[in-house]
């Protein structure tokens, strides 16, 4: 959120900003001297754009001094200081930025971190002793160069809780290029975002004006003293990545974040309680976990794990059809204490310019230990789902069916389950035939014996989706980058959703 130096502009569109913590980068070594001359790392300008837009400052836990400020243009979480520029902070927090117009373009749709090094200066706490990272969430609203983005640790938390909702639905490493052209992506963040900063200000207790302001020259005491206790968090997740970090050298992503959450509180019956979620990027592996930490003095320590995700893509079939399989093992707690594992298998290729996919969920079975949790094999699914997606005359198309034993089409292609090792004794056609023939066309008329169906049309800046409960949605993306949000039970009427 932006603030203008007229007044603090808060708005509803900007209640879906996005943000950025913890992720890949690695803090700058300063000098002691730093502190009162700072010498700025900045990206190299453009000799052929001279026209420069501003953007000013602080940088607060106290305000601190000798950090570097940059912004991930390419989403990777890493300073690039060829392509991205950086600034360092001076006496009272301050920085500033000039950016060329190419760039400007770019910060409403990037992340801007803060990486604070041992050495650097604390108003109020002193020298730095541990360092650590915090972040600002795009804005997706135009700079005009008035505008002041004050980075602390409450920033920095909306970026936390909505970076992790985006890696467990794949959406990890958003450039600004990817995020600003992606109509669908925009939609699908609306709703993730309304829901990170309600439970913030839930749990909290502030106000949107008060996350975003500086509460130092506001002389908030109540904002103050959460930032500090989550300082705690952003230390504590700051040096246990750079463990992951030396235990996974050659993955493309490791992350690492430790936060207060009160709706976890409320799902798991938990009161104030600290959380740690790792997730890891190698090759054609993902590994995801969260879980419960002891207590505010122990953010080293594990109490309960809460879940587990480990999937694992490879080739599969015909190469020519770009064939994938993809095997993912879940974990997760039950509400007394033991836990509940399930595998899912999703295989796809490509035929005639036309996405097919097939997965199958297994039943859920429980153990007493995380450790001991096994999934039960996929031969008899718990449930099982279709999907057909493709592009024609300009605009994207997917449809997604999912069936239950209960269902007439449950069984349809029942020996394509457990294919792990059945790529060459299945035909690809068969599957094709089959898919084919199911009502997946936007406007075909769907009336198929299913648990669920959904429907997508993509275009350009509209995405429109439809379910089998008669339920239409239209996001669509206006000129300066908000979503419009609408509803419909026709496909033809369309009023604002609530």
């Amino acid at each position: 959120m932006l603030v203008k130096k007229s007044k603090l502009a808060i708005s509803l569109v900007m209640a879906f900003a996005l943000g950025g913590c913890g992720g890949g980068g690695s803090s700058a070594t300063v000098e002691k001297t730093a502190a009162v001359k700072p010498k700025p790392v900045a990206a190299k300008p453009d000799p052929v754009k001279k026209t420069t837009i501003a953007l000013t400052g602080k940088v607060i836990d106290g305000y601190v001094s000798g950090a570097t400020v940059w912004l991930d243009i390419n989403g990777d979480g890493s300073l690039n200081e060829e392509s991205e520029p950086s600034v360092v902070s001076t006496e009272s927090g301050d920085y500033s930025f000039n950016f060329t117009q190419e760039q400007a373009l770019c910060v409403p749709y990037s992340t801007m971190y803060v990486d604070v090094p041992v050495g650097a200066m604390d108003e109020d706490l002193g020298e730095v002793t541990e360092a650590y990272q915090m972040s600002f969430p795009p804005s997706i609203e135009v700079l005009t160069g008035e505008d002041i983005r004050n980075i602390s640790p409450l920033t920095t938390v909306i970026w936390e809780q909505l970076s992790l909702q985006l890696q467990k639905s794949g959406n990890n490493n958003l450039s600004c290029d990817a995020l600003k052209e992606n109509i669908e992506l925009l939609a699908n963040l609306q709703s993730e975002i309304t829901n990170v900063m309600q439970n913030l200000v839930a749990h909290y207790n502030l106000s949107t004006e008060q996350i975003y302001s500086d509460f130092i020259a506001n002389n908030d005491s109540e904002a103050y003293d959460r930032a500090q206790a989550i300082v705690k968090g952003l230390k504590a997740a700051y040096k246990y990545k750079q463990e992951l970090d030396a235990q996974f050298p050659d993955a493309e992503e490791v992350r690492a974040v430790i936060y207060q959450d009160t709706a976890k509180d409320d799902e798991y019956g938990f009161e104030n309680a600290w959380y740690r979620d790792k997730v890891i990027f190698a090759g054609a592996e993902f590994f995801y976990e969260q879980v419960k930490l002891q207590n505010t003095d122990a953010l080293d320590k594990i109490d309960f794990i809460l879940t587990q995700l480990q999937s694992i893509d490879t080739p599969w079939g015909e190469e020519s059809l770009n064939g994938k399989l993809r095997i993912r093992d879940d974990v997760y707690i039950n509400a007394d204490r033991t836990y509940r594992c399930s595998s899912i298998e999703k295989v796809s290729f490509e035929n005639s310019n036309v996405l097919y996919s097939v997965d199958n969920t297994s039943p859920s079975v429980n153990f007493p230990t995380a450790d001991e949790c096994v999934s039960s094999n996929l031969d008899t699914p718990f449930e099982r789902g279709f999907s057909i997606s493709y592009t024609e005359s300009g605009a994207f198309y997917q449809t997604d069916f999912a069936f239950r034993e209960e269902n007439a089409d449950f069984q349809t292609l029942s020996n394509w389950v457990n294919v792990k090792d059945k790529a060459a004794d299945l035909d690809t056609q068969d599957l094709v035939t089959v898919l084919a023939a199911m009502p997946y066309k936007f406007d075909d008329e769907t009336s198929i014996d299913a648990s669920f169906w959904r429907k997508y049309k993509t275009t350009d800046n509209v995405r429109i989706s439809k379910t089998i409960e008669g339920q239409w949605v239209r996001d669509t993306r206006r000129e300066d980058g908000t979503m419009l949000h609408e509803c419909s039970d026709n496909g033809a009427d369309w009023t604002a959703c609530n």
